[in-house]
């Protein structure tokens, strides 16, 4: 018997223009590798594009010693035009590695929809920066509609909420719209880029003269947030999104296929993706994660049966690559980006009893993200701090301010007025626990004690359970309180509630000394090194 016959197996890309992840399958659908590294999109990628994508072959392929009998890679920015230079690059990165198999190059909502759909025709409708909407027919594209770039298109995607919500708050400044909160909220963006010319339109001029319209999609969220609380004109610009969507889906949908839904706009919570879902009804299904659709398609390549979706379980860690170098399967800290506000609500929420799980607590679960984590994300996005998953999922932050003072003035003239018209004011009876948190919106504590002077900076840090242990909470609030050092600050303080006696054991190891103790709990904090 010949011993060094290699087992079968299939490998899966999905090539993203800021990260791309491999996975080795065999014919049992089991997942032997995965592996993280740097995007690859040759409009807007940066770095030795193939380089890292020799490094991706490699580092995926090290461990497991199989025969790869297929290959299919899902990349972005590989439509009709952008498809030679990526089949180039593909083929060359994969030589390079050493592997020699049949590939195939598709575009990236090829295996978003492989991804979603338990057969190989159906529809794809897809919003996230942009959006697009294609019919398949054996998992080859049809017919699409859109995704025609936010100059031509994209109706309903992340720039086009954002950029209709930053005309209604031009309107709005100017007497040609309706009074809306999206103004506030606007002017509050252009905050982000100096101080104000006087001139709140010339600012918002300004504005879309120093973001790109990638950076300006997040302000999409806030345009479904102001929707959601029933600003009227940021509900109907949501309403707008929606109906776009669905027109450009009736583009190419036979109205009886399933319809994936992929991208963050229709499969996060919110009035578009409600209105999606009660359109399309039981047709309706969510996207797993693309490279499972790449998964799917290699294993079609290879002449095996389909596996359905669900027959796919990735692993729970991947390797990931970085500097051409394959990192340990561990979690690491990095600095906020805006993508991730919805995942540190979450994160706020999941430990905002004390540490324990809040979600059946309060029926209005981004009350607490709106005390405790909100304001620090717009007010010192810079100090923020976020554990990630090797997946790069948040599994916990750390926020702060270096001067509690100034910031608490600044909660008082931007942050709290949006909430306090958002949650107005419970009748005295209401001991409910949202009422609890609504009534500290409308009367925030301030802080004067004598100890603020020495200690005038101020952090919160949540970590999940998984993130716990192995160093990573005291690795990630001493990235804070370097961050706090550099911005000048004295000291820092912190509040912990009496029932968290793990976390008072932590902050005393880590160096904090009991200030204050309080019908709550303790105030700590620590003098710094400036």
């Amino acid at each position: 018997m010949n011993t060094h016959i290699r087992p079968p197996a299939v490998l899966g890309l999905d090539i993203g223009g800021t990260s791309s992840r491999a996975a080795v399958m065999t014919p049992s659908y089991e997942v032997l590798n995965l592996v993280t590294g740097p995007g690859a999109n040759l409009r807007s990628s940066a770095g030795d594009l193939p380089a890292q994508l020799t490094e991706v072959f490699r580092a995926v392929l090290r461990e497991v010693a199989v025969d790869i009998q297929a290959v299919v890679a899902g990349v972005a920015g590989a439509g009709a035009a952008g498809m030679p230079a990526a089949q180039d690059l593909l083929s060359a990165a994969a030589a390079e590695a050493g592997l020699q198999a049949p590939m195939q190059v598709v575009p990236d909502p090829v295996i978003a929809f492989a991804a979603g759909s338990p057969d190989p025709d159906g529809a794809l409708l897809l919003a996230g920066t942009g959006a697009i909407a294609a019919s398949y027919r054996g998992f080859t594209q049809t017919q699409r509609a859109d995704g025609l770039g936010w100059k031509l298109g994209d109706i309903g995607g992340g720039i086009w909420l954002a950029l209709e919500g930053l005309r209604a708050a031009a309107a709005a400044l100017d007497n040609r719209g309706a009074p809306t909160s999206l103004t506030e909220a606007a002017l509050e963006l252009t905050q982000e880029i100096g101080p104000s010319s006087g001139d709140p339109r010339q600012d918002l001029i300004r504005l879309l003269d120093k973001r790109s319209p990638a950076e300006l999609g997040a302000f999409a969220r806030r345009v479904t947030e102001e929707a959601e609380a029933g600003d009227p004109t940021a509900s109907a610009i949501t309403e707008g999104a929606a109906a776009g969507l669905l027109q450009t889906l009736s583009a190419v949908d036979d109205g009886e296929s399933p319809v994936v839904l992929a991208g963050s706009v229709l499969t996060s919570p919110g009035p578009i993706r409600q209105r999606i879902t009660e359109t399309l009804g039981a047709r309706a299904r969510d996207a797993a994660q693309p490279v499972i659709g790449a998964l799917r398609l290699a294993a079609r390549a290879a002449g095996w049966p389909l596996p359905w979706v669900t027959d796919i379980a990735l692993p729970e860690a991947a390797g990931h690559i970085q500097h051409g170098h394959i990192q340990q399967r561990s979690i690491h800290i990095d600095h906020y980006r805006q993508e991730d506000h919805r995942q540190l609500y979450e994160i706020c929420l999941r430990t905002g009893d004390s540490g324990e799980d809040a979600t059946g607590i309060y029926q209005d679960p981004d009350l607490l993200g709106h005390l405790y984590l909100g304001a620090y994300l717009q007010h010192s996005p810079e100090l923020a701090r976020v554990l990630r998953s090797p997946e790069g999922l948040a599994v916990g932050y750390c926020v702060g301010v270096a001067d509690t003072t100034a910031f608490e003035r600044w909660c008082e003239q931007h942050w709290w007025p949006q909430l306090r018209r958002r949650y107005p004011l419970p009748v005295q009876e209401d001991e409910s626990a949202d009422a609890r948190l609504i009534r500290k919106i409308h009367n925030p504590p301030r802080t004067t004690q004598p100890w603020l002077a020495e200690h005038p900076a101020h952090l919160h840090i949540d970590l999940l359970p998984e993130a716990q242990g192995g160093g990573n909470g005291a690795k990630l609030l001493r990235s804070v309180l370097a961050a706090l050092t550099e911005a000048g600050a004295a000291g820092v303080h912190l509040g912990v509630g009496a029932r968290n006696v793990r976390a008072i054991g932590f902050y005393e190891h880590m160096g904090l000394r009991t200030l204050e103790h309080l019908p709550w709990g303790l105030t700590m904090g620590t003098r710094l090194t400036v």
